[in-house]
């Protein structure tokens, strides 16, 4: 009897290990990519700055806001996007979607899409208001950046410092 009980043991403790095995080796190939890419961005004095990106624009200016958004986008940097109140929610969906759909957005967790939108002035105190506001918001959310730049949708298409004409 105690032959086996000492066999049964054995099983047990073969079948618990491979058990445990299976179940390790099926989680770390289910996960995330981007749980291993956060590591790969130093960020302190001797490292590249990291900036905040407030991207605005209003309605029909989805398509300009995801093109300058993919224009400036770096894993370092955090980014929040807004539609102001006159686009519909469908654009703000539409654009939150196409965000998402970058994949190194999803691997580095690093943009918002507003989804309750402010009415944005560019003549009046609203303007400043919504600026101040998108700083608070990317404090909140991540506040490991160094610089806060603010771009509306007119701002593209940008011109890279190679393509200015000279000065003279």
């Amino acid at each position: 009897m105690g032959a086996e009980k000492k066999w049964l043991f054995t099983l047990f403790s073969a079948a618990m290990l491979s058990l445990f095995l299976i179940l390790v080796f099926s989680i770390s190939a289910f996960s995330s990519p981007g749980d291993h890419f956060p590591s790969l961005i130093h960020r302190g004095p001797h490292h590249p700055p990291a900036f905040a990106y407030y991207i605005f624009g209003g309605r029909s200016d989805k398509d300009q806001i995801f093109r300058l958004f993919l224009a400036v986008y770096h894993p370092r940097n955090r980014y929040l996007l807004h539609l102001g109140a006159e686009a519909s929610d469908n654009e703000r969906r539409a654009l939150a979607a196409e965000v998402a759909a970058v994949p190194a957005v999803r691997s580095f967790g690093n943009a918002d899409v507003v989804g309750k939108p402010d009415r944005i002035n560019f003549m009046g105190a609203s303007n400043i208001a919504s600026t101040l506001r998108a700083a608070s918001v990317l404090l909140k959310v991540a506040s490991e950046w160094d610089w806060f730049i603010t771009l509306s949708a007119s701002d593209y298409p940008l011109i890279t410092q190679d393509g200015m004409p000279p000065f003279g």
